[in-house]
Formats: C-alpha cells, sequence, structure tokens
C-alpha cells in the first residue's frame, strides 16, 4: 500500500469516527443517525476501490479507438492455480490527424492465443524501432457491456474462481476485444500556403 493510500483510509476513519461521536450525543432522529453512520461506511468502501487508480491498477474498460503501442506484456494461462492469463498494453490515445496525446494508459486484456500473437509481433517491431499503432474495433452496446462485466469480475493474477475452485474458460472468446497493430501513421500536417 503507498503512504496516499493510508492516508486517505485515516482521513476517512477520523471523519468517521467524528460523526459517529457527534451523532450519538447529538439529539436527532435515530433512522437519520442510522442513515448516516450508512452512508459513512459506504463511502469507506467506496473511497477503497476507487483509489486503486492510485496505485497504478491498470483499466479493464474498452480501449481508446485508435492508439499508439508503447509497450505490451503477455501473462500466459496457468490453468493449476486460477490464471485464465492477461495482455497487458500501455497505450496512448491518438487524435483524427495521428498525434499522439501524451497521456500513456495501461489496460488489461483478457488472453488468447491470436491476440497474444499480434501483440508479440508488434512488441518486436517496437524493439525494432518502428513504432505501432493499434485499432481497436467498437463493440455493440451490449457485447460492451458484457464483456467489461465479465473482466471486471478478473482478480488481480487474472483468474475467475468457480464454485468449484477450477477456472472456467466457457465464453471467454466472446470477452476478448478486437485489436489490429499496425506500422504508425505519419501525423497529418496542415496544408502549407
Amino acid at each position: 500500500m503507498t503512504p496516499t493510500l493510508l492516508a486517505v483510509s485515516a482521513a476517512y476513519v477520523v471523519m468517521g469516527v467524528l460523526l459517529l461521536s457527534v451523532g450519538l450525543t447529538a439529539r436527532i432522529i435515530w433512522w437519520v443517525k442510522a442513515g448516516a453512520i450508512v452512508l459513512t461506511s459506504f463511502f469507506f468502501v467506496e473511497v477503497f476501490f476507487a483509489s486503486k487508480g492510485l496505485l497504478g491498477w491498470p483499466a479493464t474498460g474498452a480501449l481508446p479507438p485508435k492508439f499508439q503501442l508503447l509497450w505490451s506484456r503477455v501473462v500466459e494461462p496457468d490453468l493449476k492455480i486460477g490464471n485464465r492469463g492477461s495482455i497487458y498494453l500501455w497505450v496512448e490515445e491518438v487524435d483524427e490527424n495521428n498525434v499522439p496525446s501524451g497521456l500513456p494508459r495501461s489496460y488489461r486484456l483478457p488472453y488468447s492465443v491470436k491476440l497474444a500473437d499480434r501483440t508479440n509481433k508488434a512488441r518486436d517491431e517496437i524493439m525494432a524501432g518502428n513504432p505501432q499503432e493499434g485499432i481497436a474495433e467498437d463493440l455493440l452496446e451490449g457485447e460492451e457491456s458484457a464483456a467489461t462485466t465479465a473482466r471486471a469480475d478478473l482478480q488481480p493474477d487474472g483468474g475467475i474462481p468457480s464454485s468449484s475452485g477450477k477456472v472456467e474458460l466457457e465464453g471467454a472468446l466472446e470477452d476478448i476485444p478486437r485489436v489490429e497493430f499496425r506500422p504508425m501513421s505519419h501525423p497529418t500536417l496542415p496544408p502549407k500556403p
């Protein structure tokens, strides 16, 4: 845990204790006091999960439609320990003029052999000095929510436990986004006078 996360958690604990001490002695209806305690407790949990972004966890949401691939890492599945595998991409969104935004972001995608091969080839091209551009196909609204929900259930090690303790791979292919890599296009320059 980082000092920032600990400081934020401690601040919420102090605020909760102050609210509890003031709330218990105040002449307020009991259900208002109970509601304030429940609401404060809810925000403890919310801050914990929202502060994961401070720790640098990769995003599990949709990739930008067009991006520059800065680096990648492929983690192979290991069914013995319940890990479905993951593909980590460090990307920078590209605008309509093929200019990177300057704000890199890390993404975690579900593992597939085809996507792993494409990602490794793109990484090899980057190592050879050829910048790579990625294009993520937009999913339909229903597909995106199902894929995002399935990816949100992944544990930090990439596994999804079932009731029997084994990893279930059924339906995993539907959750894998369609991503293609190609050499980076040159930026579009304004016309010369």
